[in-house]
């Protein structure tokens, strides 16, 4: 039985937990040992909002982008369900509970780790991140 290389998934895709540690590691790493490149970043912010950080995350969404079927929209009118649970999930559900697991890690599990003001703007850079609906809104300060 052979492999269809397409229906598989990549190497990168298949280890993206280990590129994603590994991307952690490094950035703890520079972080420590180059204490001068996080003030540099800092300094790339436009309404609070880091230049840097927002062009990462536009590019790790892009290619999730890139795969949406656009021809697929014609036909969501014939079987809405999917469409009905993802804006349940999206706009009722995630938003609550990303708030709510964000505020017990910043506040009560980590609450030693980190100071209030900075839990605070931990925890709305958390929210617009579980609202990925409207990520692209709560990355230039639009509410």
């Amino acid at each position: 039985m052979s492999k269809d290389k397409s229906s598989g998934i990549s190497c990168f895709q298949r280890y993206l937990t280990v590129w994603v540690l590994l991307c952690m590691v490094v950035g703890v790493v520079l972080g420590h040992f180059i204490p001068e490149l996080p003030a540099l970043l800092n300094k790339f912010e436009y309404a609070r909002i880091s230049i840097p950080m927002a062009v990462l995350i536009w590019i790790m969404i892009y290619p999730m982008m890139l795969k949406v079927n656009f021809q697929s929209i014609r036909n969501v009118g014939k079987n809405p369900k999917g469409l009905f649970v993802t804006w349940i999930v999206n706009w009722l559900v995630k938003p609550f509970t990303m708030y709510g697991i964000a505020s017990l890690f910043f506040f009560v599990v980590f609450k030693g780790f980190i100071a209030p003001d900075l839990a605070t703007e931990y925890l709305a850079g958390q929210y617009c991140l579980g609202q990925h609906p409207v990520l692209p809104w709560c990355l230039f300060g639009v509410h």
